[in-house]
């Protein structure tokens, strides 16, 4: 019986203790869940996180187990392209309403990297490019009286005492504020009143925390970039910046007037901007409009013929370059189609001059549909920005198509230059020196830079480092992707040499590059951008006393001097010397 006793003693400690864990687990449980429910409920922030991490984690794991079952299941299981293939366009369909409406309600950072999926067709279906288009200016705006007490605010007035006419229904809306046409009281002129939301700039920093640790798990490679990117778009809650901006670029792009149009900046304060209104439509808008056109008299819907053209693009791939007629033939046939139109006209006036007097019937006119110049408008683009960035050393980082508009004499509207990048000299430099060696496919030159650069890999393989600059800074060719995505591609790359320390120097000058490129796809005019910019860049090299033939591993390094390794230098490293050249 003393053995018992003594033997059911621990028994009936431990089972004490076990309770008490139990017990103390349900507390800590009931407590945690009550904390997250109360900060769900009081913190903006961590709600959006939990939306985030709880309605799109489902959707990329989803994707990746697809990806993982297509890629190493056995044969019997997957009959691998086309039920591959298939297998995506499904997961398309069930979830890019569902994501870029949570993108949309969100607003914020959600909605920049909305965006920039936006511009990229050669990667995304038709069914996620034409939701994401809709992040670039037609994310729900903030009501009127929302509007109105940030101007209140802002001026110190009524705004009414401001403007004498504000149009309620907003030009856009996108992801830190919205546009808004009025008429100054006074001069009458006509302006452009951009707005930024209550909150936004708090909002960017928690959805920054959030985006990170999600690109964390689930892509990795891609969060080397993001300080880089976090800083840029820091500086877009500065509307007193966006207007010196503004104003810098209307004077210094002057001799590309006939082209290209940079609003006047008229007034601001840090959340409101005043500017110069421009008169025509948004670039996107103008090229739906005419293949709306066209799709009709082929008797189709502009979803059929867009989707016709993406499973062309699917199943052929994205050529390196434009193959077309160049702007020069377009501009002479649109030229031909207007005179043409204009005589058939002069002959329906005549008609009408004396069918009306005997019958009061008439003729209708004659109007045929013209196509935007699409080669014109890429090069056009592609010219101003390389002078942006090898010359001015200063660029609009965030060249979506949402940015540039239609004007009504034919000329590109650049708006929007929040996003703006300003580059040291060395860093505008180093920029020249990439886009050389790129277009000379001069690889020795490149791995010289980024030896020096400070670049860490784990095998610093040179083929992967070559396709990584490519891809980051000039070309979506299939010469380059090999029938892969844009994921597929990066998670190939990074699995046969993982990176982790870049310099973050030219980050935005490759957002730039990415963003462009996009917006070329858009209009069905792929570039690869050194066959602009590489010229160029060697022009600039030339003179400014650094020609191309004088670089080399040695002159690097002995104007660098030696390469540390510590974390997080790789920054100053390059522009240490690029910036003593």
């Amino acid at each position: 019986r003393r053995r018992g006793v003594a033997s059911g003693r621990p028994k009936a400690a431990a089972g004490m203790a076990l309770r008490r864990a139990a017990g103390a687990t349900l507390a800590a449980a009931v407590g945690a869940g009550g904390l997250c429910a109360y900060r769900y409920e009081h913190d903006d922030g961590f709600r959006r996180a939990v939306r985030l991490y709880s309605e799109v984690g489902p959707v990329v794991a989803h994707y990746r187990w697809v990806e993982a079952k297509h890629k190493y299941g056995p044969r019997w299981l997957v009959k691998r392209e086309q039920q591959s293939d298939d297998a995506y366009l499904q997961l398309d369909e069930r979830y890019s309403d569902q994501v870029v409406a949570l993108l949309k309600d969100l607003k914020g950072m959600y909605t920049k990297y909305g965006q920039i999926g936006a511009g990229m067709t050669n990667t995304f279906s038709e069914a996620w490019t034409e939701k994401l288009r809709e992040l670039e200016d037609a994310v729900p705006p903030q009501p009127l009286e929302v509007v109105m007490q940030t101007l209140r605010e802002e001026f110190g007035k009524d705004p009414m005492e401001v403007f004498e006419y504000f149009e309620e229904t907003p030009l856009g809306s996108a992801s830190i504020g919205q546009v808004h046409r009025a008429r100054l009281a006074g001069s009458h002129e006509p302006c452009c009143v951009k707005v930024q939301y209550p909150d936004s700039q708090r909002m960017f920093r928690e959805d920054m925390r959030t985006i990170r640790s999600f690109m964390e798990l689930a892509a990795p490679e891609q969060v080397i970039i993001l300080d880089e990117l976090e800083a840029s778009f820091e500086r877009e809650f500065d509307y007193l910046v966006e207007a010196e901006n503004l104003g810098r670029f209307h004077r210094e792009l002057t001799m590309f007037d006939h082209e290209a149009k940079v609003p006047r900046p008229i007034a601001a304060t840090s959340r409101v901007l005043v500017m110069e209104l421009l008169d025509g439509v948004k670039l996107l808008d103008g090229v739906r409009s005419y293949a709306r056109e066209v799709a009709a008299k082929q008797g189709k819907t502009l979803e059929e013929l867009e989707r016709a053209f993406k499973e062309r693009l699917m199943r052929e791939g994205a050529p390196e370059r434009y193959t077309g007629p160049p702007a020069w033939q377009v501009a002479l046939y649109l030229r031909s189609v207007r005179v043409r139109d204009a005589v058939v006209n002069g002959g329906v006036w005549a008609v009408n001059s004396v069918l009306s007097a005997f019958t009061g019937k008439r003729v209708s006119y004659w109007h045929t549909t013209l196509p935007p110049n699409a080669p014109r408008i890429v090069d056009t683009l592609m010219r101003v920005h390389g002078h942006q960035l090898m010359r001015m050393g200063a660029f609009n980082a965030d060249p979506h198509a949402g940015n540039f508009m239609l004007l009504r004499d034919d000329r590109i509207g650049l708006i929007d230059f929040g996003a703006t990048k300003v580059l040291t000299r060395g860093e505008r430099l180093a920029a020249c020196l990439l886009y050389a060696a790129i277009y000379r496919n001069d690889k020795s030159m490149l791995l010289d830079m980024v030896r020096v650069s400070g670049y860490r890999s784990k095998n610093f393989d040179e083929d992967v480092i070559w396709d990584l600059v490519r891809f980051g800074f000039d070309t979506f060719g299939q010469d380059l992707l090999r029938g892969k995505n844009v994921q597929q591609f990066m998670d190939d790359l990074y699995a046969r040499d993982p990176w982790y320390e870049s310099a973050s120097n030219l980050t935005m000058a490759q957002f730039l590059s990415i963003r462009l490129r996009g917006v070329a796809m858009t209009l069905n005019h792929p570039v690869r951008c050194s066959d602009w910019w590489g010229p160029l860049a060697e022009q600039v090299l030339a003179e400014e006393g650094v020609p191309y033939e004088s670089w080399s591993r040695e002159v690097m390094q002995e104007r660098f001097g030696p390469v540390t390794k510590a974390k997080g230098a790789a920054t100053s490293r390059l522009a240490s010397f690029f910036n003593g050249s």
